[in-house]
């Protein structure tokens, strides 16, 4: 039983509310624990979320888009390898072209499945659903690579009206251990200018004691074993 805005709730009604059972997404919390298990001030920094995928992928690799947008993501890879890779795109936004417009259409297996800014606007159960998908179209040794706003800065989550799910680095990479994930790195996104660092180091007794970050970002990377 839980006190929910002074009504006893019952562990049915939590359920319904959260749309998936209560007792798996508690249990998901711990699942990669021993992988991601420091403070939030100690995972590296990448300036940018597409960074880990950059440096993943090589040529020749294929790669699904989720939330793909204007299909930027493929410029920015081939870019970055100087060298083309098999892309395929899915967003349910029609206004541009994409290869699959639902989770259920998508076919063929990946080596990389890239969903960056998106699970927040999903409910929890729509998260699941999603992990447990993107697990069984990677190959072995594949990676899931997503990125979402982080819920240890003070604003990054709350500044999108249409934000649903908040997920904590350990907690997203532990959601993916449910889907079947195996193993698990974790970085902040955000951009060091020499000003951010000069007032990371005046601040960062601060940070640590009231832990927040400054990095409105995070990117949690999960393999299929």
């Amino acid at each position: 039983m839980r006190i929910y805005g002074g009504c006893p709730r019952s562990g049915r009604e939590l359920n319904r509310l959260m749309d998936v059972d209560w007792s798996l997404v508690n249990r998901a919390k711990n699942l990669a624990e021993h992988q991601l298990d420091k403070p939030i001030l100690s995972f590296p920094i990448v300036g940018d979320y597409r960074q880990p995928l950059a440096r993943f992928m090589k040529p020749g690799m294929k790669m699904l888009d989720v939330g793909a947008n204007q299909r930027t993501l493929k410029t920015y890879i081939e870019n970055a390898l100087q060298a083309e890779v098999g892309y395929k795109s899915m967003d349910i936004d029609r206004t541009f072209t994409h290869d699959f417009y639902s989770l259920e259409e998508i076919s063929g297996e990946y080596d990389a499945i890239a969903c960056f800014e998106v699970v927040e606007h999903m409910s929890p159960k729509q998260g699941l659903e999603f992990f447990h998908k993107a697990h069984e179209l990677l190959v072995a040794g594949g990676r899931l690579f997503v990125s979402t706003p982080n819920v240890y800065h003070p604003m990054a989550f709350w500044s999108d009206s249409t934000h649903i799910t908040p997920f904590r680095l350990r907690h997203l990479a532990g959601w993916m251990a449910t889907a079947g994930f195996t193993r698990f790195w974790g970085f902040r996104v955000v951009s060091m200018t020499w000003k951010k660092r000069l007032r990371y180091w005046r601040y960062r007794g601060l940070l640590r004691l009231l832990n927040i970050d400054f990095a409105p970002g995070i990117v949690v990377v999960g393999e299929k074993g």
